[in-house]
């Protein structure tokens, strides 16, 4: 089988979805193509969460499922000290996973419907290449072999993408997750994270919940201070932290995952565009995607809208100084290396003294991470 198209999307998650959805949106042959029978089926149902910085206008735009918007983050110490941000910044939930009403799910239906053309369970054998970047895909579905011939191919295909080969990579750290899904773990208007240096080495434990009562709970670890495994390091805070535990009792489902935190020298090569995880775009300090997924996969969708309309593929060079200039993590290696040296007697007084100064004047915006 042989297709011709104007977008290739590589990657069905929350980042390939939104691509796919824009590009079909805005009248582009758009084919997108992920590895799983079924979209979303790489991983079981969760709540993932990010801020919102860019999020609400494309959010209402594209019409994208969330399942919540908290402005209240409330932070624990190890010692029973809190403090609890407010922040006119909200914090959007969403579903993830292989259900009809998850994220992905949700928004490539919208994609299909306005036209675009799915393919899953698919392997890339070949990558061809010209003078103007990768002219030719070949995939393998099963038996049948699918030539594909993309004018702009959009890279979402994770930490692991097939087409870091054309780029330069450093890798940092690797951020590593387990949790549990469920039901009614918390209040749903507001996110809480709780530090423990000797329980989440490198990271916290944190819980979301949303209105319908879809909640998770997950502790999120760097691997380089890991003794074992994220799932041993989940139940022995619950073991620790009883009150904790007591709330987690309507379990559904679990969780788990690895995400390198890289660098690239560039996010497009010649008609390459790379987006979300595949970019390296996770925030080195509390591991946040989602945001950096939709925001890159839109900007990344409205370049080769234009590109293609105009007849004009230097207009994809755009994305790579869009990305330099908005996903900046110069502050986030700095919050992430202020954490590794604090103990937990030093985090039980930042959270005091946060306390005190939210009382004097207002610290939300101080607080909320504009430069990944």
């Amino acid at each position: 089988m042989e297709i011709e198209c104007d977008v290739l999307v590589v990657g069905a998650g929350p980042a390939g979805s939104v691509a796919a959805l824009y590009c079909s949106k805005h009248g582009l042959d758009t084919v997108l193509i992920d590895k799983n029978d079924k979209v979303g089926a790489h991983i079981t149902t969760r709540v993932d969460s990010s801020t919102d910085l860019g999020l609400t206008s494309i959010i209402n735009e594209l019409e994208l499922r969330t399942e919540n918007l908290v402005h209240n983050s409330k932070w624990h110490s190890a010692f029973g000290n809190s403090f609890t941000l407010h922040s006119d910044i909200g914090e959007y939930y969403v579903k993830r996973g292989p259900d009809s009403d998850s994220f992905e799910c949700s928004t490539v239906q919208k994609a299909v419907v306005n036209g675009c053309t799915f393919f899953g369970q698919i392997k890339i054998e070949k990558l061809c290449e010209d003078s103007e970047g990768v002219s030719e895909i070949i995939l393998l579905q099963g038996e049948k072999t699918i030539a594909i011939h993309p004018k702009i191919v959009i890279a979402a295909d994770g930490s692991n993408s097939i087409f870091h080969r054309y780029i330069r990579k450093k890798l940092v750290s690797n951020r590593v997750a387990y949790g549990v899904t469920g039901n009614y773990f918390a209040q749903p208007d507001t996110s809480e994270i709780y530090f423990n240096v000797a329980l989440a080495p490198g990271g916290y434990f944190y819980i979301a919940s949303c209105p319908q009562g879809l909640s998770s709970a997950g502790i999120v670890l760097d691997s380089s201070k890991m003794d074992h495994s994220a799932h041993s390091y989940f139940y022995n805070y619950l073991n620790k932290n009883q009150e904790i535990a007591k709330r987690l009792n309507r379990v559904t489902n679990n969780f788990q995952g690895c995400e390198e935190i890289f660098d690239l020298d560039v996010h497009t090569y010649k008609n390459i565009l790379l987006i979300g995880n595949a970019a390296g775009l996770i925030d080195p300090f509390l591991g946040y995607g989602v945001m950096p997924a939709i925001v890159s996969s839109y900007r990344a969708s409205k370049y080769s809208v234009d590109a293609i309309k105009n007849h004009d593929m230097s207009v994809l060079q755009n994305y790579n100084e869009f990305i330099k200039q908005h996903f900046t993590k110069d502050l986030a290696y700095l919050y992430r290396k202020i954490l590794n040296t604090l103990n937990d007697e030093d985090l039980d007084l930042i959270i005091g003294i946060l306390n005190m100064l939210q009382r004097k004047i207002d610290i939300g915006d101080l607080l909320c991470f504009v430069d990944m």
